[in-house]
């Protein structure tokens, strides 16, 4: 579904340069959860905004459905974040102006998809245990909350590629097995799962570990 070839990106430091994504050769295939651990600073937040398209690589290939999207315009690489691929940031992603259900629903029903995300979207609220949260303001919520707010709207328009950067960093012992249980279920429907952790908890039977230090990926 998702590979990259040779991909590249580097920075300038202090009037040095280094390579946060150094070459990486990476797949991932519908039914794949996968998940990289790695240092703070090895590149997996960078490497996560280039296979979104939300960075421009210096070198190398990103093929989605084996499209070349790296020649993509923006225009045509937020389509396909609204579409295709979601993305969970790390940090508080949440519009404060509008209510959780709204959160999930509102950019995708910007993006063209129907009423019926509603429903969805309270299939994944009751999921997650925030059903009473639904008309709720972000700012009455705490950090977790939030955070499953983030997650169900990643998923509520099923997307093909989901991919997230520490995810349960805000979340308890219990709300982070019932994140997980979810990524499982949906990886075993198809979807692909890519996830970036300090957390080993995600390391469950099933996934596939990969490990990040400067720049290079490579298979744990």
């Amino acid at each position: 579904m998702l590979k990259t070839k040779e991909l590249t990106k580097t920075f300038s430091r202090q009037s040095q340069t280094f390579a946060a994504v150094d070459h990486v050769d990476f797949s991932i295939n519908g039914g794949d959860f996968c998940v990289i651990t790695g240092p703070s600073g090895c590149g997996k937040s960078t490497f996560f905004h280039l296979i979104c398209g939300i960075t421009r690589g210096d070198d190398g290939e990103i093929l989605f459905d084996r499209e070349a999207i790296h020649t993509y315009s923006d225009k045509q690489l937020a389509q396909l974040r609204a579409t295709k691929i979601s993305y969970i940031m790390q940090g508080d992603s949440l519009l404060p102006n509008f209510t959780v259900l709204e959160n999930i629903c509102l950019p995708h029903q910007l993006s063209g998809f129907g009423d019926e995300l509603e429903e969805k979207a309270m299939e994944l609220l009751r999921e997650f245990g925030l059903e009473n949260m639904a008309h709720e303001y972000p700012s009455n919520l705490s950090g977790g909350e939030r955070r499953r707010v983030a997650i169900a709207r990643a998923f509520v328009h099923e997307p093909k590629l989901v991919v997230a950067d520490e995810p349960t960093s805000d979340l308890d012992e219990e709300n982070t097995a019932i994140i997980l249980d979810h990524f499982q279920r949906q990886a075993k429907s198809g979807k692909a799962i890519l996830v970036s952790t300090h957390d080993m908890s995600c390391l469950r039977p099933g996934v596939i570990h990969y490990v990040m230090r400067k720049g290079v990926i490579r298979k744990a």
